[in-house]
């Protein structure tokens, strides 16, 4: 019964449907995007743990962080303790330092019984500890890529690393590697689809629905940045495997779809209420499989863990929800 409904509103629809689901992947595809910028780093702590309770109370106690989120590596001429080229680079460095509301201590050369310990042996470097108030952690990361600027201004040759510098990198090119591995993998995809369906148009269809499912499980982790923190590693999941789900889903489809043409003597709104009682039950049923797998990660208390259960089973029914809700439509509309 709803294998007909769905048919007949495909045929019905062929061209409306289509482009409604254009219009609502550009959508997704404008917010979703803005999900990277919301994106939180690993994330491999217990909350629950002893260390993470242990954190909380001297951040309580202190107001600062428990250590150091930010380095700067200061090199000059030795001895750097007394050289004024390199006691100014310091100063500068530190100025703009103690001039942002995020940090809480900061400690050089001149801190009374660690001095000494954050120069080289050779005198020829110095190190700048650099602790932040607590805040979370895609507020620390932001201030910590300014605080980079700043610093490599004021202070040349200053290298500026640490934990928090770390995690913002590692969002930065998570955002880059991804988008590069879907521009590498979908030519990929669509010669792999040509010379599996030996048509140019029916090639295009399983990239085609996976860059859609990818797209709306971007807007469903964005909407969940809205109420949780989601860890970089959900991004990761998402696309490989969105593209992957989306593919094998539309490849069955689309093959179970020309089979029934066949028998059917053309007539699409028969072939496509077959497809949808038999590929149609198959991608529904491992949708919810692999939805229900990845979802029992939400249990666990790490951030990471979590994300990716979240951002698994979020992309399992995006693909599920294209394969069955578009693509239908634009099978009766190619023909």
């Amino acid at each position: 019964m709803i294998a007909a409904r769905l048919a007949r509103a495909a045929t019905r629809h062929r061209v409306a449907l289509p482009l409604a689901t254009l219009l609502a992947a550009l959508a997704c595809g404008g917010v979703g995007v803005t999900v990277f910028s919301r994106l939180q780093p690993f994330g491999g702590t217990n909350p629950g743990s002893s260390s993470a309770r242990t954190e909380d109370a001297i951040q309580r106690a202190t107001g600062a962080q428990a250590s150091p989120g930010l380095s700067v590596l200061l090199r000059g001429r030795p001895p750097i303790a007394s050289d004024p080229a390199s006691l100014a680079r310091l100063a500068a460095a530190e100025r703009v330092l103690h001039a942002d509301r995020l940090v809480a201590l900061v400690q050089d050369l001149h801190t009374p019984g660690l001095g000494p310990q954050l120069v080289s042996r050779a005198g020829d470097a110095t190190l700048i500890y650099v602790t932040f108030r607590p805040r979370n952690d895609r507020a620390l990361q932001d201030d910590a890529s300014v605080l980079r600027g700043r610093i490599e201004r004021v202070a040349p040759g200053a290298l500026v690393g640490g934990l928090t510098i770390a995690n913002a990198d590692a969002n930065h090119f998570v955002e880059h590697d991804l988008l590069r591995a879907e521009l590498m993998a979908v030519p990929v995809i669509v010669l792999l689809a040509f010379l599996f369906f030996r048509s140019l148009v029916a090639a295009l269809i399983p990239p085609l629905v996976g860059v859609l499912s990818v797209l709306l499980t971007l807007l469903g982790l964005r909407l969940a940045t809205q109420v949780t923190d989601v860890s970089v590693y959900a991004v990761n999941i998402s696309t490989g495997l969105g593209l992957g789900l989306a593919i094998d889903y539309s490849l069955l489809f689309v093959s179970r779809y020309r089979e029934e043409r066949t028998r059917n003597g053309g007539d699409v709104e028969l072939a496509l209420r077959a497809t949808l009682s038999t590929a149609g039950r198959t991608v529904l049923i491992s949708s919810l499989t692999v939805t229900a797998a990845l979802a029992s990660l939400l249990i666990f208390p790490e951030r990471f863990l979590y994300s990716m259960g979240l951002g698994g089973a979020i992309v399992a029914a995006s693909a599920a929800t294209v394969t069955l809700a578009a693509l239908p439509a634009l099978l009766a509309a190619l023909g």
